[in-house]
């Protein structure tokens, strides 16, 4: 019963991936994040997104201009994703 509830958790649990900031471009950066728990919040991932493609250009002494952003919502078979473009502008 233990390792049943055990396991029960860890496929539970999922995880979160990124791909942290990515070049795009002459001073064009895209920073994307898929979470694949059954708590995923699309609002709080996009806003961890914004989050750190802001502390990214911060660390230039910049501030984070978006030029592109999508979102795609949980759905049947689809775990929430957002995708976000950027510069760093004075």
């Amino acid at each position: 019963m233990k390792l049943l509830c055990l396991a029960a958790a860890i496929v539970m649990t999922g995880c979160a991936s990124t791909t942290g900031v990515v070049p795009a471009g002459k001073d064009a950066y895209m920073f994307a994040r898929e979470d694949n728990s059954p708590a995923a919040s699309l609002g709080a991932m996009k806003a961890a997104t914004l989050k750190e493609a802001g502390s990214f250009c911060s660390g230039q002494g910049k501030t984070m201009q978006v030029t592109k952003e999508s979102d795609t919502p949980r759905s049947f078979g689809q775990f929430p994703q957002t995708t976000l473009h950027f510069t760093c502008v004075m």
